[in-house]
């Protein structure tokens, strides 16, 4: 069943719904919980969610950056929708509202379980392994006008 993909305002249930899923799947298996500061962050950025009725499956936040870069961070799936076609229908839409910006390039720090992932929907691997609270990660990249 396809998403329904939309922007999430902050301070409203949808964004305490993104937060809770960003807590179970990004932080507590590393032990650490979503700072207040992250919270204000979010504010300036565009937080995109994917929802099957009321219920947030997925996440992510699209940062605007310096030299025309979109940076993709907090990028979330739930558990047992893992594997099942979310994460790349969510990396579609993304896309999607970064076409309608006119952006032209957008990266992430993936972790390197996420890497096959990325590969697998057209991003590049631009970096060598670094370490990101205690997890490797790698930047990867991808230039919009690769598709159509």
């Amino acid at each position: 069943m396809p998403l329904a993909f939309r922007q999430i305002a902050c301070d409203t249930p949808d964004h305490a719904a993104m937060l809770a899923l960003r807590e179970r799947i990004l932080r507590k298996p590393i032990g650490l919980s979503v700072t207040a500061e992250e919270i204000a962050r979010d504010s300036g950025d565009y937080l995109l969610g994917g929802f099957e009725g009321d219920n947030i499956v997925c996440c992510l936040i699209l940062q605007k950056c310096d030299g025309g870069w979109i940076k993709m961070r907090q990028v979330a799936v739930d558990n047992g929708r893992q594997g099942q076609g979310n994460g790349a229908q969510m990396l579609r839409a993304a896309l999607d509202v970064l076409r309608g910006w006119g952006a032209g390039k957008v990266y992430c720090h993936a972790r390197e379980t996420a890497r096959d992932f990325y590969l697998q929907n057209g991003w590049v691997v631009t970096s060598d392994i670094f370490d990101e609270n205690g997890i490797p990660h790698c930047r990867m990249e991808f230039t919009l006008d690769k598709i159509g």
